[in-house]
């Protein structure tokens, strides 16, 4: 048998043949601690009768390919098979590692650990990973682990709050290093170890196991959350982001099933509050500035005079209030404007007022002051099912925002919400399938489930409530280092606020109608900001509209239009395009400097630069660009003023860059960079 080795440029993956078994020896550049990959080495298993160590395990065969390799063992005394594949994606250096434990035997077992394990040569690592939470998702942070246990988790069913599923770590002055991203299926946890100088350095990470009692029948057979894995160019987390993306897109998402429609939503004009005279308003507005969807948030539903949040579950009109039972006629007024129609539904939470509640207390689990359903009873899987198919057919939804805003509480099961979750995705499967012109966007309470998993079954994901642009765009950095931009939802969010008298002496030059915007993820403090910088921030993705547009002038509205043809013209591009982080991600609340983000197609014949000028800064800034090809002509367009354009090499863009002048603080320019066809 050849020895495994796998290279990507200066990124090499490899095993040595022991008298043990095969040893990992590198992993994405890093050293490994030579283990022999026996099971031990390569997984870390506990059952109700203890951990699994190698006494007893037997090695069936070790397959190794141009691709990867699998290993195989069996554990005779339990029952089980175990096998670990390891598949190398040559393109972008991307390897995925998919762990299986079997019940071959003839007796139930208890897992109460099923974690993959990667044991690193000793060294001082820094590590990154990334705190979440609501409104302040994706904030990332290095630490140090001088000894003992760095310990990452979830909330329960909240796969991207309290931390998300990522993991980078680098050895200081060796320009190299690797990040690992789980696939989350249920709750997670992320383990690192450093026992000293003389032991190996220890990652480990998949099921959640404090409270994990997960039982295999015989026959069954346990799929471990999946884990990607890279090497980090010269040690930094956001220069691997673009062959992330890469992989992601070709690789791991299904391919988009529609384009992406530009989308109104009513939320952030007065929240659940509905008046359909008032949304008339809007709608006009809507269409005028070339919006293709009209999205009706919460605030529809319940037969109770409670604020939206206690109305869950009871997923019938109001006969009182909104659109007195009538919101199939405003669906219609909607589409006769040329739009389609959308709706807002919460489906996985229930609250005790609603009739289900009382019909059907066996299909609920309790959660705090509410309930969630029980997925795995097949009587509540299929009234779930039907009452979200039922919504996108009765009311012909070409939209569907579907939330998620609270924890899902302990799994009484012992599974730590592992079959809660396969349960969840197949619905969401179906749900895609039988309604394949209906667009489907995931969102909880922002991004606190914004995962791979989740997003591989939606067409696009909320990036967060907290829609002020300075913050989406420190927000938007951390997604991207685990998450493609183009699948990734913001809203360009704005209301009037009245005329500017510009800058000191300035103030003939500059009579932009200025806009107010939320500080956060409520109107209690907002800003002044201009249309453009808005719009610009949210460009990069899935472009959407929100706020009380029907207040603003018409120079704002000419704005909003313009950025909304622009966003049609470039969709396609954005939805699979890769994203260059031009400069740093850096933490929420620092307002200071230019930002700026490259975004090419996988061929690199277009680009779209996006610089952002924030405060405390100059009005120039150069940014070189990045995977050209360096032999060919480009051509550079400025949108906002297009009859002038220069011709360069890829070479030339790459290394004397892209100059940028912006007069004032707050401003965002668009650079477009295509290639010219001889």
């Amino acid at each position: 048998m050849s020895m495994p080795f796998f290279q990507y440029e200066n990124e090499v993956t490899s095993w040595q043949d022991t008298e043990q078994g095969l040893s990992l020896t590198q992993l994405c550049g890093v050293p490994a601690a030579g283990e022999p990959q026996w099971l031990a080495g390569n997984l870390s298993l506990a059952t109700a009768h203890g951990p699994l160590n190698d006494t007893g395990v037997t090695e069936i065969s070790a397959r190794v390919c141009d691709s990867g390799l699998t290993l195989f063992w069996s554990v005779p005394a339990q029952g089980l098979r175990v096998e670990s594949r390891w598949q190398f994606h040559a393109e972008t250096g991307i390897w995925r590692r998919e762990d299986f434990v079997e019940n071959v035997g003839q007796h139930s077992v208890t897992l109460t650990r099923a974690l993959a394990r990667f044991p690193l040569a000793p060294a001082p690592y820094r590590l990154y990973t990334q705190s979440s939470r609501w409104c302040y998702e994706n904030q990332g942070q290095w630490n140090e682990l001088p000894h003992g246990s760095l310990v990452l988790t979830c909330v329960p069913g909240r796969t991207t709050s309290g931390a998300n599923p990522y993991l980078a770590l680098t050895e200081p002055g060796q320009q190299r290093g690797v990040a690992f991203h789980l696939l989350p299926v249920g709750n997670w946890t992320i383990r690192v170890t450093n026992n000293g100088p003389d032991t190996p350095f220890i990652v480990e990470m998949g099921l959640a196991d404090e409270n994990l009692r997960l039982t295999l029948a015989p026959g069954d057979r346990l799929e471990f959350p999946p884990v990607l894995l890279h090497g980090l160019p010269q040690g930094q987390v956001h220069l691997a982001a673009p062959r992330l993306h890469q992989h992601l897109v070709e690789q791991v998402l299904p391919p988009p099933r529609m384009t992406t429609p530009l989308v109104y939503n009513t939320w952030f004009d007065r929240w659940d509050h509905l008046e359909v005279d008032h949304l008339r308003e809007e709608l006009a507005v809507a269409r005028e500035i070339g919006c293709e969807v009209f999205v009706v948030d919460a605030g529809w539903y319940g037969d109770q005079d409670l604020s939206w949040n206690q109305l869950v579950g009871n997923w019938r009109e109001k006969q009182n209030a909104a659109f007195h039972g009538k919101m199939k006629d405003f669906a219609d007024e909607v589409r006769t404007a040329g739009l389609g129609f959308g709706l807002w539904m919460e489906p996985e939470r229930v609250s005790p007022t609603a009739p289900i509640a009382q019909e059907h207390p066996e299909w609920l689990l309790p959660v705090n002051e509410m309930f969630r359903w029980d997925l795995e009873n097949p009587e509540a899987y299929a009234y779930v099912r039907s009452e979200i198919f039922r919504l996108v057919e009765q009311y012909r939804l070409a939209w569907m925002k579907i939330d998620f805003n609270a924890p899902l509480g302990v799994d009484r099961t012992g599974a730590e919400l592992y079959h809660y979750y396969q349960a969840w995705y197949r619905m969401l499967e179906e749900l895609r399938e039988t309604h394949p012109d209906t667009f489907f966007e995931g969102c909880a309470g922002g991004g606190g489930r914004l995962d791979l998993n989740t997003l591989a079954r939606h067409d696009g994901h909320f990036l967060s409530d907290n829609v002020n642009p300075h913050d989406v765009l420190r927000l938007a950095e951390g997604a991207w280092l685990r998450l493609p931009p183009g699948r990734i939802g913001s809203w360009a969010v704005l209301r009037a606020a009245g005329a500017t008298i510009g800058m000191p002496g300035y103030w003939s030059q500059d009579g932009s109608e200025r806009v107010a915007t939320p500080r956060g993820a409520l109107w209690e403090e907002a800003e002044a900001v201009r249309v453009d910088f808005v719009c610009r921030v949210a460009l990069v993705g899935v472009l959407g509209f929100s706020g009380c547009l029907a207040s603003l002038g018409p120079q704002a509205r000419e704005q909003l239009r313009w950025h909304a043809e622009f966003y049609k013209v470039w969709r396609g591009f954005l939805r699979d395009s890769v994203a260059h982080l031009l400069t740093p991600p850096a933490p929420l609340g620092a307002r200071a400097g230019w930002r700026a983000v490259q975004l090419l197609d996988s061929a690199a014949t277009r680009s779209l630069l996006l610089a952002y000028r924030l405060e405390q800064t100059c009005g120039q800034q150069t940014f070189r660009l990045r995977g050209l090809d360096p032999e060919q002509a480009y051509r550079l367009t400025d949108p906002d003023a297009p009859e002038a354009e220069e011709h360069r090499t890829g070479l030339e863009l790459m290394r004397e860059g892209v100059t940028v002048y912006l007069p004032g603080m707050n401003q965002a320019a668009i650079r477009v960079v295509e290639c010219v066809i001889p």
